[in-house]
């Protein structure tokens, strides 16, 4: 069989997986569609995550043995992954058996999404095994929670590099929020730490919850914040 590649828009050749490990999660963002998000669907088992790593790692690497540019990509995505309690033992064993079977074989790193709202020490273990964390702050939740994920975001902005995890942010500007949004951005500004605010679906329609209604000083903020980080991009 002939060798082939195939085509990412995202990032070139590398082969992704996204790797939805449930409904569960702590949140319950008005935006999130129920089908996305709850909060009692049963835990994925450490004994079904091993089971599944082991056959994901091993249909990659039949994929690659024909494939040219040999580098994977994992992803992991919920729900909520870091609310299982099986999810750093499952990451562990993934990781430990990539680099024992397949790492001579094939590159491959593995990264997170997740809503920051965890641990100093599920942070810390987040930064030993994976290689990349995204981070979405969501405005509907508590205030403690809120202030857990600012934290997070500083945890992995400070020590991540040093550990080689890299970190994204995404700022969800809700509509009724729209001001604590823009206060979290001042904070992160404050910290030198990169983010990206988004709106809230693609265009306005009838579910208002799915797709955020701006006034138009809201629109205008995030106008002005666009046209202010090209013209730092072209200065640069």
């Amino acid at each position: 069989m002939a060798s082939f590649d195939t085509v990412d828009l995202l990032d070139g050749n590398v082969f992704q997986v996204t790797w939805d490990l449930g409904r569960r999660c702590n949140y319950d963002c008005s935006y999130c569609p129920t089908h996305r998000h709850d909060n009692f669907s049963p835990h994925a088992s450490l004994e079904d995550l091993i089971k599944n790593s082991d056959f994901v790692l091993e249909y990659i690497n039949l994929y690659m043995t024909y494939r040219n540019y040999k580098r994977a990509s994992i992803s992991f995505t919920g729900g909520e992954p870091t609310v299982n309690p099986n999810f750093i033992p499952f990451i562990k064993y993934l990781k430990d058996t990539y680099n024992e079977k397949y790492k001579d074989k094939y590159d491959c790193t593995f990264a997170l999404t997740s809503n920051g709202a965890m641990s100093e020490k599920m942070a810390n273990q987040i930064m030993d095994n994976l290689n990349h964390i995204t981070i979405s702050y969501h405005a509907e939740a508590d205030d403690y929670l809120k202030n857990q994920v600012k934290d997070r975001m500083v945890q992995f902005a400070t020590f991540g590099p040093e550990k080689k995890c890299t970190l994204s942010i995404n700022v969800m500007f809700h509509a009724g929020y729209f001001d604590e949004c823009k206060d979290v951005c001042s904070f992160l500004d404050s910290k030198n730490i990169k983010y990206v605010p988004r709106i809230i679906g693609e265009e306005p329609d009838s579910r208002s919850n799915f797709a955020h209604k701006y006034t138009e000083q809201q629109i205008t903020w995030m106008k002005n914040y666009w046209d202010n980080n090209t013209k730092k991009v072209q200065q640069q």
